[in-house]
């Protein structure tokens, strides 16, 4: 075989490679990407594991909602994972909404994991649930909304314009009832008032005690023991030999 025959080969494999290691889902998870629901499914025969990747959208409500009544008789928890850079805040409102009514009948817990981003409106959706995990290594960004442009935006809330709306209002409504700490709060407000945003990372909400994450999450990606399927290759001479 060739020298230019053998790279190709070797290309083809090296590529086939990458598509079964297992962070290929996380690396097409795309946090801003056109939200939507991932297919539910059912872990320990009782818990209904749901996944969210992409921004808070219309349909985020709805199809949560949705996926949860048709497998709430034969479940007891629920857990949703979110991977989301934000979105409106009326979208946001509507499937918190969603939440409280699964938590009145279901155990719920919010989880992001190793490496995924929770930012802006996804950290209210996230702060519903009363079991809150994530990973140490996961990515936050917190910032005070701004006032709806006919240009769009990804916010709606008047947070950045005269009237009832204010930073401290927002805060109020959807994080201190989560049981977020008042000095973090108080913290993250004189930051997002007087700057574009605040980003952390789960290590850091965990060591500062801001209440935000209830529960860490390791940060070691288990060894995929499943076989990789590797596209038969020609005869070997003596270079792959050695």
């Amino acid at each position: 075989m060739s020298v230019v025959a053998m790279r190709i080969v070797r290309g083809v494999l090296f590529i086939l490679m990458l598509l079964a290691w297992p962070w290929q889902g996380a690396i097409a998870a795309d946090a801003c990407a056109d939200g939507e629901l991932r297919p539910a499914k059912t872990a320990d025969g009782d818990t209904l594991l749901l996944s969210w990747v992409g921004k808070v959208n219309a349909r985020m409500a709805p199809a949560i909602d949705a996926a949860f009544e048709a497998h709430k008789r034969r479940t007891k928890s629920v857990e949703l994972s979110l991977q989301s850079c934000g979105g409106r805040t009326d979208y946001m409102a509507a499937t918190i909404g969603v939440l409280h009514h699964i938590k009145t009948t279901h155990e719920l817990t919010t989880l992001v994991e190793q490496g995924a981003t929770c930012a802006s409106a996804c950290i209210p959706v996230f702060l519903a649930a009363d079991r809150r995990r994530a990973a140490t290594s996961s990515l936050w960004f917190f910032h005070r909304t701004w006032r709806y442009q006919l240009t769009g935006s990804v916010d709606a809330v008047l947070t950045a314009g005269p009237g009832t709306y204010s930073v401290a209002g927002f805060l109020n409504r959807y994080y201190a009832p989560a049981g977020v700490s008042p000095k973090w709060l108080a913290r993250l407000k004189e930051v997002i008032e007087n700057n574009d945003g605040y980003w952390q990372t789960g290590r850091d909400l965990w060591d500062a005690k801001s209440g935000i994450i209830t529960e860490t999450i390791g940060d070691i990606q288990p060894q995929d023991s499943r076989p990789i399927y590797l596209a038969p290759a020609p005869g070997c001479t003596a270079m792959c030999r050695g």
